[in-house]
């Protein structure tokens, strides 16, 4: 007589349907957002030097096997987190006026630079990056193309209004608002207070205009 049961009395068939890969996409998917919220909150907490496979695996409930089953390491981990920050935060300050724009990007950088775990993320990957090329692969075109697409927007209306000079290069604009944020977060530790963006941008304004 035929059974409709295979082994251990499940019935034939199940565990191999579309229901069940769909179900195992949903579980792979939660555990990713454990592992990721947990590396978010440890990053926050402590900062990339203090971040490890096996901290992360206590804080998640996971195994360590489960974790390199995705990632190569702890650096893996904090750019898994950056990315999944990036394509939730944008610059993009749409305003009607191109000053007040170019403002209000170098606020909103200085802001997430100095108060988010993303800046904590950055000053750990710095070095990374510079070394692996791989890593430096992916920042490239994960974050620093975000952050080049906010800015060419910005420069295309500037231009559009008659506010910037036609030609004007986005990646040089970038360059030049974003690099002074770099030094002084990175290098230098001087303070970016609540005027810096202000003055950054009267400073360099009249070269992106004429």
């Amino acid at each position: 007589m035929n059974s409709s049961k295979g082994d251990g009395g499940t019935p034939a068939g199940v565990g191999a349907g579309p229901d069940a890969g769909a179900g195992h996409q949903r579980r792979r998917a939660r555990s990713e957002q454990v592992i990721l919220d947990a590396t978010r909150d440890l990053l926050g907490e402590a900062g990339f030097g203090s971040l490890t496979v096996e901290g992360v695996a206590a804080r998640a409930g996971v195994a360590k096997t489960t974790i390199y089953r995705r990632y190569r390491s702890r650096t893996d981990l904090a750019l898994a987190v950056l990315l999944d920050m990036v394509d939730d935060v944008s610059t993009r300050p749409y305003v009607a006026e191109t000053g007040a724009e170019l403002t209000k990007l170098v606020d909103r950088t200085v802001e997430l630079m100095c108060t988010s775990v993303m800046g904590r993320i950055m000053q750990g990957l710095v070095s990374e990056v510079a070394a692996d090329p791989e890593l430096a692969r992916v920042y490239r075109e994960r974050v620093v193309s975000n952050r080049l697409a906010d800015v060419s927007a910005l420069v295309e209306r500037g231009i559009s209004r008659g506010e910037l000079r036609p030609g004007l290069d986005p990646e040089m604009v970038t360059d030049l608002l974003l690099g002074p944020i770099y030094y002084r977060f990175f290098l230098s530790g001087s303070p970016m207070d609540s005027g810096f963006g202000e003055r950054l941008v009267s400073t360099l304004l009249p070269s992106f205009t004429e």
